[in-house]
């Protein structure tokens, strides 16, 4: 009988994607203030106990358009490392910019978190859009779409070959060394001798993930990923983002259907469709929506003028994502979310976009509003039509709404036979094999 397939929950595990009402929601319902550092050991501990398969901590490297509270958020590799000697079972999967690091200081870093892990670490590849963080990196611009994407394909190759060049070998004097190869890489970008000097871990190298929503960003998905991070707002578009991977994957000769799809959901839940409503006003009662809205477009570049919040959107000014893909200032995936979204709200108010846009969580994410039954059985049926691995996860409430999640949706998950019922001590790369 073959096993079942479980849905894969990852956590967010970072201020980023909360609510901009959050921290006063919180101080309101008296939740205790908190350290940032506090706050990650707090994801972390979260993250064992709802038997996430893993922990995802993005990345905002500077201050220009950051959403997160604390200026930052924490550099993700450092935060994870830290988190991981409080954990025991959750992956840990750290994002950072093909654009802006150096391929084997990267490497030495994400081979450290998987050792320091016991082999629960994970790469998200981004190749970053922002040109204020460009020059950061002593660079004059951003790198424009096509050279970032290049940059990325080769980056990733460089990383993979300083990984796979190494090895612990148990020599016939009974002791286990360590071996690595140089790699020897002269490429259009970089030139990099090796070898790497970080031993492997149990899974032997981190698992790569990506989040891949253009054409470009697709294919270097389909040659290098074990993960796909998606914006898929509904199931049809699911089913559309499965067929253009799997294509992908074939084409480098790879299994279609081995890459899992992981899109990214934001839920506000209740007892009740009223409850979980109700609590969306309050945390939107919270917040001051006219200075955020130079946010809602300009994070893509676009400029649309935006005028009195209670106006109507002006829908017909906004380009079409075929239009602006190749000049898009931010994650493509993203605006698409978006722009569906506006389409299928034809009616929508410029802060009811502003909201979706920044306002309430996970940049354009899907927001679920609805009861705890009504999400398991969403969750179910996006599992059923096979086009998913799982859901990134953002908890736009901060503590005490993951902590309902567990409470509440866990055990109702578990009880429909498509969450795990116990943490698993498999290598992250494995988990995400099933």
């Amino acid at each position: 009988m073959p096993e079942q397939r479980h849905l894969h929950l990852n956590l967010v595990a970072n201020d980023l994607n909360l609510h901009q009402g959050a921290y006063k929601y919180e101080r309101a319902q008296g939740v205790p203030e908190r350290s940032t550092f506090a706050r990650l050991l707090e994801y972390g501990a979260f993250g064992d106990e709802g038997l996430f398969t893993a922990l995802f901590v993005g990345d905002i490297p500077g201050m220009q358009g950051s959403p997160a509270f604390d200026g930052g958020p924490a550099e993700p590799i450092t935060a994870l490392t830290a988190i991981s000697q409080h954990t025991k079972h959750v992956g840990l999967i750290a994002t950072a910019s093909t654009t802006f690091y150096d391929p084997y200081t990267l490497a030495r870093l994400l081979a450290s978190l998987d050792q320091a892990s016991d082999g629960r670490a994970g790469y998200n590849a981004v190749t970053s859009v922002v040109d204020r963080f460009a020059l950061n990196y002593s660079l004059q611009h951003h790198l424009d779409r096509a050279e970032r994407y290049q940059r990325a394909d080769e980056f990733l190759q460089v990383l993979r070959a300083l990984w796979d060049n190494r090895a612990m070998r148990r020599d016939p004097d009974g002791l286990t060394r360590f071996y690595a190869d140089p790699i020897d890489h002269q490429g259009n970008l970089f030139r990099v001798s090796g070898p790497l000097n970080i031993a492997p871990s149990r899974q032997h190298r981190p698992l790569i993930a990506q989040a891949g929503g253009s054409g470009p960003g697709i294919e270097v998905a389909a040659k290098h990923a074990e993960m796909v991070f998606t914006n898929s707002s509904t199931r049809a578009s699911a089913a559309v983002y499965r067929e253009a991977l799997d294509k992908a994957l074939i084409e480098q000769g790879r299994t279609p259907g081995s890459v899992p799809a992981v899109p990214g959901l934001i839920p506000y839940l209740g007892r009740t469709a009223k409850e979980a409503e109700e609590k969306l006003r309050e945390l939107d009662s919270h917040v001051d929506w006219e200075p955020l809205a130079p946010f809602a477009l300009g994070q893509f570049g676009i400029d649309v003028p935006l005028g009195d919040l209670a106006e109507p959107f002006p829908t017909t000014l906004l380009p079409r994502p075929e239009d602006v893909e190749e000049t898009i200032k931010s994650t493509f995936g993203n605006y698409v979310g978006l722009y569906n979204w506006i389409q299928q709200h034809p009616d929508v108010t410029v802060r009811e976009v502003v909201a979706q846009a920044v306002g309430r969580g996970g940049a354009t994410h899907r927001k679920f509003v609805g009861t705890y039954d009504d999400l398991v059985d969403d969750l179910a049926a996006w599992h059923d039509d096979g086009n998913i691995g799982g859901f990134n996860l953002m908890f736009a409430a901060g503590s005490t709404a993951i902590r309902e999640f567990i409470d509440e949706v866990v055990p109702r998950l578990i009880d429909r036979g498509i969450y795990p019922s116990t943490p698993t001590d498999r290598p992250l790369r494995e988990r995400f094999r099933a």
